[in-house]
């Protein structure tokens, strides 16, 4: 395997950067990196991702809590494109425009999917969760997937 020696991008990278993406019209969650890394001599589709996310898109996107209005347009955007798509979060996150796939992939699997259980633990399921935890570590999407369907990794960790 090879390594590429990493250097530090220049200003002058970070603005034709900045410019592949306003030529794709792909506001502040652009998802076409192999053309954007076209007109970015040197650099990668994932060097440009990386650097897009990590420094220059991340003046736009918000971090921390969601706003209400977020969360609509998150579930509008669900609702728009279901949740079978393979690009689904990237088009998604288009659509809410404040937030990357990441953060919007995580919001709807953690608290906005409506199939979430959200009954209250029994003794018995904390039981159960004690033995899963022994048996599998602190594996949570392991242990909600064979345990308990319906809950998220996040309420068995937070448990």
């Amino acid at each position: 395997m090879s390594y590429r020696e990493r250097h530090s991008w220049t200003e002058e990278e970070d603005q034709l950067l900045r410019d592949a993406v306003d030529l794709g019209k792909s506001s502040i969650n652009p998802t076409k990196w192999h053309a954007i890394s076209k007109n970015v001599p040197n650099r990668t589709n994932k060097d440009c991702r990386k650097r897009w996310f990590t420094k220059i898109g991340s003046d736009v996107l918000v971090k921390g809590g969601w706003a209400f209005e977020e969360d609509e347009r998150l579930v509008k955007g669900i609702e728009k494109y279901g949740t079978r798509l393979v690009n689904l979060w990237s088009l998604v996150s288009a659509y809410v425009h404040t937030r990357n796939s990441d953060q919007c992939a995580k919001r709807w699997t953690d608290t906005l999917n409506p199939m979430i259980n959200r009954t209250r633990w029994s003794a018995e399921a904390d039981a159960l969760l004690l033995k899963a935890v022994g048996e599998h570590g602190k594996l949570w999407t392991k242990i909600v997937r064979i345990y308990f369907p319906g809950r998220t990794g996040l309420a068995a960790k937070n448990r």
